[in-house]
């Protein structure tokens, strides 16, 4: 009786320790994440994927708005080589990063004058 019970025991410790930590290999190291923390990443990774999919989405609207032209030069380009640039920058105000208002299209050129100017405007 008492060997079940502590079998049962052993198991149940077992069954504990696989809920609180995975075990995976990867490049023949061995790692062991808590499920809490995976399960943290997995729900940043997805807000992550939504904040990504809403962008893309908001670009294309924005390539339409703007002709496919890059605001500040004027020049024509396809929708995969303008970027999005936030007016207000996210770290100034995270609430307007999605916000149609707040975004506009740049060619990759005028988008680092744009930073470029900022970087130069803080040290001043």
């Amino acid at each position: 009786m008492k060997e079940k019970e502590s079998e049962m025991k052993e198991k149940e410790s077992e069954m504990k320790e696989r809920e609180i930590f995975k075990h995976f290999e990867l490049f023949g190291l061995h790692f062991y994440v808590s499920s809490r923390r995976m399960k943290r990443t997995m729900r940043r990774d997805e807000k992550l994927k939504r904040h990504r999919a809403e962008l893309a989405r908001k670009k294309r609207l924005l390539y339409g708005m703007q002709g496919g032209r890059c605001e500040l030069c004027g020049a024509h380009f396809g929708p995969n080589e303008l970027e999005i640039h936030h007016i207000v920058g996210v770290a100034e105000n995270p609430g307007l990063a999605l916000q149609t208002k707040n975004l506009t299209l740049l060619c990759h050129g005028c988008h680092l004058k744009v930073h470029e100017s900022k970087e130069r405007s803080r040290e001043s």
